[in-house]
């Protein structure tokens, strides 16, 4: 039952019901993996879902300088990898342990015959993605004439839909990068960073979590702020 929780919350499962969730859960398996190790690597083959039992991974890239920018800090609850099963493209990013990290894995080998024998999943799962594609491609136009404030709001809006979790209190869970790594990946300066995450928690949009870098962010208000832009 653990398991069908967690795919619940994954972004490509999201239009499954019950019994379509225990058919993929019960094709996870677990993979436990110690710190400072490699999980997936940038450009090579993609071919699974990882989701995160326990511990914490660094999703990251590299600059054409060679510096490495830090995309993600994920934690229980969250998922990688997840349009591999579709599309079997190469990674798109490097994800190393941060601590001792159990995952549950599924594999593509082992979804598609399901996908083949049921093909509503594969309808679905098709649904859906084409729905964060049109997410995506307006987001990207709407950032394209944003104030740095705004693409801080989009930026924080698009990483909780994809690496956070929502709470009973309607708020989601994530780790967020440091300002740096934030201002690094919009374009600014760490202090125009700072100066936005201060007054957002100030107007309690941004609450601090347990733990470094952990945060409660009232998606909801921030979609507002947006649609009022």
């Amino acid at each position: 039952m653990e398991m069908v929780n967690m795919l619940r919350r994954v972004p490509l499962f999201a239009e499954l019901d019950e019994a379509e969730l225990k058919s993929i859960a019960a094709l996870a398996s677990s993979i436990e993996m110690p710190k400072k190790n490699i999980v997936v690597q940038e450009f090579d083959p993609g071919n699974s879902l990882y989701i995160i039992l326990s511990g914490q991974v660094k999703v990251s890239t590299y600059s054409i300088e060679g510096r490495e920018v830090v995309l993600a800090l994920l934690g229980k609850g969250s998922f990688f990898g997840e349009m591999s099963l579709l599309d079997e493209e190469p990674r798109s990013a490097n994800v190393s342990t941060m601590q001792d990290c159990k995952f549950a894995n599924i594999r593509r080998c082992d979804l598609v015959p399901l996908l083949l024998e049921q093909p509503v999943i594969s309808l679905k799962l098709l649904t859906e993605t084409a729905s964060r594609l049109r997410k995506t491609s307006s987001m990207l136009k709407r950032v394209s004439s944003m104030d740095v404030p705004h693409r801080v709001f989009t930026y924080l809006v698009d990483h909780c839909q994809r690496f956070g979790h929502q709470g009973a209190d309607g708020l989601y869970r994530t780790i967020l990068p440091t300002h740096q790594l934030l201002a690094d990946q919009l374009s600014t300066s760490r202090e125009t960073i700072s100066r936005t995450i201060s007054q957002l928690k100030k107007d309690s949009i941004l609450q601090q979590g347990e733990g470094r870098g952990n945060m409660r962010i009232d998606v909801d208000k921030l979609e507002d702020m947006l649609n009022d832009f």
